[in-house]
Order: C-alpha cells, then structure tokens, then sequence
C-alpha cells in the first residue's frame, strides 16, 4: 500500500510551499518565471498559505488524540506528494530563464505591424539610446515622427542564429509569465559573428527592415559586445 499524506504532513507540505514562493518572490529568480509586477502577489500567496499551513498544524495539534479518524484529512500520493515537485523546482533545480532554445522553436516571432502609426515620445538624453528591442522595433514601424532614425541606439538580447552579413539578436517577450513567452527579433548587420545563445549589448543606427520580412529591423551594428545576461532577461 502507498503511504498516504496525513494532516500533519499536509500542513508542513504546505509551508514548504509557502515558503518556497516567498523566497522566490524576495529575489530575483522570481523574473525567470513572471514579470516584475508579479512580486507582490507571489508574495502574497505565499504568506497565505504559510498561514493556512499554521491554521492546519495547530487544528492537527487540536484534534490529536481524539478517537476520530484521520483519514479524512488525508489524501494520497497523486495530489499530497507532488506538493514537493514545485518546492524542488523552485529551490533545488532552479531551472534558468528561456533562451534561444525557446525563441527558436516559436514560429510566431512578435512583430509589430507596419499599417499603424502613432507619436512616440522622443528618445531624450545623449546617444547612444539603450531601448528594449520591442521598443525599438514597434518605433520603427509605428513611429510617424522616426524617432530612431538617424541617431545611435543600444539593444540588449541574445544571439538566436547567424547570417552571413551578421546576426539575429532577440529576446522574449512575456505578456503574464514564461509560459506566453515569444521573440522579438532584429537582424544585425556586423562583420562580427558572436556565438549563438551568448548575450551582447548592440550599439548602431537603424538601417531599414529585411526585404524578405519587412516587419523586422535591421540595426547596422558599430559595436558589439558580450554581456551577462540581465537580471531581468525579458523585454
């Protein structure tokens, strides 16, 4: 017979659950997973069921040695025991944020269409201009006043594939959390050729969208460098 989860170590499943998600949601792993203005609710959700799990214990610490039984409180290993599956995720495995692996299985890359114009603001302070490659692709088609044209900008992300004369540079984008991720991609034009899924930081001027996708921009790179990947590495 397989052991059943009785009141007791329901509760503690509970907490380890619960404390689970407010560490999560106390650091920065938590932007693997979500966006950032999830934080709170992830907290919150931990601190509650941190509480249901001391209201259970102290209701097993109650009832204990009352000739009732136990076994409606129980329930067996396909629901209690897979309470651990997220707690050994979260704080053993800690899986890392999606990447290129991802980006490159979605065949539905997020584009921006270029039928619609609007104002945007106007790229204030000295150039370079460090823009989210969502940002800066929805400037450029959407963009009456061309905000992006004609003056230096950088664009974090990682390289998704190589072309000849340069590289794919992209990022995901999540609307709610990881599981709606999808790429935004801009084609850089460079003689330098980093190494597919490394992360470097783009410095160019826009130079055009690709004639075979007219929805992507290119960025005719004058620098290109390697770095960590962000805190945050989601657009």
């Amino acid at each position: 017979m397989v052991a059943v989860v009785n009141a007791r170590t329901q509760a503690y499943l509970i907490l380890l659950f619960g404390g689970a998600l407010v560490r999560l949601a106390a650091g920065d792993a938590l932007l693997r997973y979500v966006r950032p203005v999830a934080r709170p609710w992830v907290l919150l959700a931990g601190i509650g069921m941190i509480v249901l799990a001391v209201a259970l214990l102290g209701n097993a610490h109650r009832s204990r040695g009352s000739a009732a039984p136990t076994g409606g409180s129980s329930f067996g290993v396909p629901t209690g025991w897979l309470l651990l599956a997220p707690v050994i995720a979260i704080v053993v495995v800690a899986p890392p944020a999606l990447g290129s692996f991802s980006a490159d299985r979605e065949s539905s890359p997020v584009s921006a269409s270029a039928a619609v114009h609007k104002d945007f603001a106007g790229l204030t302070g000295p150039a370079p201009h460090r823009l989210g490659l969502f940002d800066f692709t929805t400037r450029v088609l959407w963009d009456s006043a061309r905000t992006v044209s004609g003056t230096d900008v950088t664009l974090t992300g990682f390289v998704l594939s190589q072309r000849n004369d340069g590289f794919v540079l992209a990022r995901l984008v999540i609307t709610c959390c990881a599981a709606d991720a999808r790429p935004v991609e801009v084609f850089v034009r460079s003689p330098t050729h980093p190494a597919e899924d490394s992360w470097v930081a783009v410095t160019g001027r826009y130079a055009g969208t690709d004639k075979a996708q007219p929805t992507f921009p290119i960025l005719a790179a004058s620098i290109v460098l390697t770095v960590t990947q962000p805190v945050n590495p989601y657009d």
